[in-house]
């Protein structure tokens, strides 16, 4: 925190720091609201933004003689292009961590899957060994608990097609 009230106080009256400071506020409330919120900005859209808070910094600045804020309003501007090419690299950055984020969790429940499948035949054959040699008390827990994994992973799957299809249902 010290570290944070010493780089302010150095650097507060200058254009450059502020003009940093709100691009970045800028770049990151943009990327953020078109990767998770869905909010569709092309990158015209984006200058245009970008552009209009550098112009009302800068006339702030003028009508209130508070030349920090002019130069700050008039840097954003002059660097607006630069600003959304940085918003679109962390729009990009941030859809392709989601991406991965979401291939991931749908291996590990196809993984997950193929274990519980694993254990239902598992368990059903422990009950044919049973069965077999002539220990019908492990053969009857063993097809009871078959039995039961099979109903566990038929309505797991049953719940994930539901939300499957509730899902592309409200994409719709």
């Amino acid at each position: 925190m010290e570290k944070i009230m010493a780089t302010f106080k150095a650097n507060y009256k200058k254009p450059t720091y502020w003009a940093q400071i709100i691009g970045s506020v800028l770049i990151i409330g943009l990327a953020v609201s078109t990767v998770f919120f869905g909010v569709k900005i092309d990158t015209n859209a984006v200058v245009l933004v970008i552009t209009a808070v550098g112009a009302i910094l800068a006339f702030v600045g003028v009508i209130t003689d508070n030349s920090i804020l002019e130069d700050t309003g008039n840097t954003i501007k002059t660097k607006s292009n630069a600003l959304a090419s940085t918003e679109q690299t962390v729009v990009e950055a941030l859809s392709e961590a989601q991406a991965k984020i979401e291939a991931a969790n749908s291996a590990a429940a196809s993984q997950a899957e193929a274990q519980a499948s694993q254990a239902v035949v598992s368990a059903y054959s422990q009950a044919a060994s049973a069965a077999a040699v002539g220990d019908t008390s492990t053969a009857s827990s063993a097809a009871t608990l078959a039995s039961s994994l099979a109903d566990n992973l038929n309505s797991n799957s049953q719940s994930d097609a539901e939300t499957t299809s509730e899902s592309a249902s409200q994409a719709s």
